[in-house]
């Protein structure tokens, strides 16, 4: 008896707690179906009507279709140089003993124990200078560097714990180390993958700041977070417009990591154990 009720209050404590942390995405979704003033006097009440007229009025003025188009763009050009790479030079830094080994990997993932906001200034000024500034490519790529360093680290300690056995196994039938890596290492690095490619989805669907930093005031190349932003300033604030875009684009993100948030714990605690 007393355990169950422990667990009760184990459950209450839980769910007044995520009442707590989902509040302010409860209070984005009632106001967006309210006008300005309303959003003013009666935040915390319920909309007098559940129309969909600002959210169509937003899908129009945002030119939502082009900014899905962007985002989906800039996600899946990311998220494939990653999955394609990021496997490739993690195995060949786990595989190769040595000082030059060590210090590659040291280089490849110390931007991670750096703050972004300590060098993107210099980055900014980088991808000026080579005249991708404002370009589609110019920020794939720049985000492509940026969450390369998370993936090889993940991806390497989880390449320690596959059986080196295995590889060599596949040697001694003829192999080449090509061939052994897709055939046998590759599909054993799918938990981990899988992992990756989440975080870096959602991490890439909700940026602001590099995007604003490379794409700046194109519009024809924002994505759909920087547009939303570009509708605050100093002079003008357009919630009315700004929150149904916020809901709107936080639909698929939501979504997506809803249907693959399974495979993220399972993912990060077989890369974080130490071989």
């Amino acid at each position: 008896m007393k355990k169950v009720k422990k667990v009760s209050v184990l459950s209450a404590i839980v769910f007044v707690c995520s009442v707590f942390w989902l509040m302010p995405l409860l209070l984005i979704f009632i106001n967006s179906f309210k006008p300005y003033n309303d959003m003013l006097q009666r935040f915390l009440s319920l909309p007098k009507s559940w129309s969909l007229t600002m959210y169509l009025e937003t899908w129009t003025k945002f030119r939502f279709p082009l900014l899905i188009s962007n985002t989906l763009l800039y996600t899946a050009c990311t998220v494939l140089v990653i999955t394609l790479l990021a496997p490739m030079a993690a195995y060949q830094l786990a595989r190769t003993k040595g000082r030059l080994s060590a210090v590659c990997f040291i280089l490849i993932i110390m931007p991670m124990m750096v703050p972004f906001q300590s060098y993107m200034i210099t980055l900014t000024r980088l991808v000026a200078s080579v005249g991708m500034t404002g370009h589609k490519s110019g920020y794939i790529l720049v985000n492509t560097g940026l969450c390369m360093p998370l993936a090889v680290y993940m991806i390497h300690g989880f390449v320690k714990n596959v059986p080196i056995e295995l590889e060599e196994c596949a040697c001694i039938d003829g192999a080449s180390k090509v061939r052994t890596y897709f055939a046998i290492v590759l599909p054993l690095l799918k938990p981990i993958l899988t992992t990756v490619v989440v975080l870096d989805t959602l991490a890439i669907w909700n940026d602001i700041i590099t995007n604003q930093l490379i794409v700046g005031g194109n519009a024809k190349a924002m994505n759909i977070q920087n547009a939303l932003y570009m509708q605050f300033s100093a002079q003008t604030a357009d919630w009315e417009h700004a929150l149904p875009g916020i809901v709107m684009s936080m639909v698929p993100s939501l979504v997506f990591f809803v249907i693959m948030q399974k495979h993220i714990v399972g993912g990060i605690t077989a890369g974080a154990v130490k071989g």
